[in-house]
């Protein structure tokens, strides 16, 4: 038996989910096709016995074919704008389970209301379910035509195991660090998020700021204030040991979709400041119980936001971080696993 995902580019989390669906099942062969990652961002991937990793820039007209007569027993395509997924998608499924993930924000816009309805009967052309994050995307889904049980939530989840038994203290110690994790552009709020620390430094000596992640602002602020650590890329093997080191988490982007590290924020016990603007947010913070939300693009809000953090006297601290890995658990590997083996079934059995 084997399985097909074609996504944009592979990030680590979405290896991760994979690696443990072949794990699952243990006669199953997969084939990943990928563009190759961004400079910025050189993930690095275990090998897997089962596991392939193919460069979709260098297919041929024969390898696109190959994947169709490989017969997958269920294919995966990361979105609709890669044209050679879609007509893999659109040859396979009337035969097998085909998923579409779309992390698209309904914002429910006159444009997303219009275009959702030409949209629906080509999406449904070439996939039979769609996957999404969460709460944001389902109504979209929905407008696409897909019905209630063709629709999966969960697509994206960080590995919870790896914080299993190994949580952060951000009600501990005297010096706290805030640290924010994602790509070092202007879009993620790197700016605006140096800006309202270093308006607040003054009055909470005891804060530092830790910025993790490649990108062109990695020169900008390396080097250039004793409270800021610019640590630059890291792999995601490195993740859990930054974030567990941390007091709370802070990503101030002007769009994410769902953004992946706030979860894995949550799965360490760390406090969440987020723009309102994150998919994520939906699942994981709620403003005043375990973080704060902010405006996007908004260095007053932000800083209103980072201030009502740093004010919280260690058990509030402790406390946010408690409710942010119980809200952690509402989306796992193990239940991404069970989605997709459940389309298998009854092949692959029971989890």
């Amino acid at each position: 038996m084997n399985a097909l995902f074609m996504v944009p580019r592979l990030a680590g989390y979405m290896h991760g989910c994979i690696e443990a669906f072949a794990d699952a099942v243990p006669n199953l062969d997969v084939t990943i096709v990928s563009q190759p990652n961004a400079p910025q961002a050189p993930f690095e991937f275990p090998d897997h016995p089962r596991i392939c990793i193919r460069d979709r820039d260098v297919f041929t007209s024969a390898d696109w074919l190959g994947l169709v007569n490989a017969q997958p027993a269920i294919a995966y395509l990361g979105g609709w704008s890669d044209a050679a997924y879609r007509r893999v998608g659109a040859a396979l499924r009337h035969r097998v389970p085909v998923i579409m993930g779309m992390d698209n924000l309904w914002k429910g816009t006159v444009k997303q209301r219009f275009m959702s309805s030409v949209l629906a009967p080509w999406v449904r052309s070439f996939c039979n379910r769609i996957w999404i994050p969460g709460l944001y995307q389902y109504e979209y889904a929905r407008r696409l035509g897909f019905p209630r049980d063709s629709i999966l939530t969960g697509l994206y989840s960080a590995n919870n195991g790896l914080y299993d038994g190994v949580r952060a203290t951000p009600g501990s110690g005297h010096l706290k660090n805030l640290v924010f994790v994602g790509n070092m552009w202007q879009d993620k709020g790197v700016n605006e998020l140096v800006e309202a620390f270093r308006n607040l430094a003054p009055r909470f000596p005891e804060w530092r700021l830790q910025l993790v992640g490649g990108g062109p602002l990695v020169d900008r602020y390396r080097g250039h204030d004793s409270r800021i650590d610019v640590m630059g890329f890291r792999q995601p093997a490195d993740l859990p040991g930054i974030l567990v080191g941390a007091t709370a988490f802070c990503l101030p982007s002007y769009h994410d979709q769902w953004a992946v590290v706030i979860h894995e924020a949550c799965c360490a016990g760390l406090p969440v400041i987020a723009t309102d603007v994150c998919g994520a947010v939906s699942a994981f913070v709620h403003d005043g119980y375990n973080g704060f939300r902010c405006a996007a693009r908004d260095v007053r809000s932000l800083g209103r936001a980072l201030e009502s953090l740093m004010s919280l006297p260690n058990d509030r601290l402790a406390k946010f971080g408690r409710r942010s890995h119980e809200l952690s658990l509402q989306i796992t590997r193990e239940l991404w696993v069970s989605k997709i083996k459940g389309l298998l079934a009854p092949r692959a059995g029971s989890c």
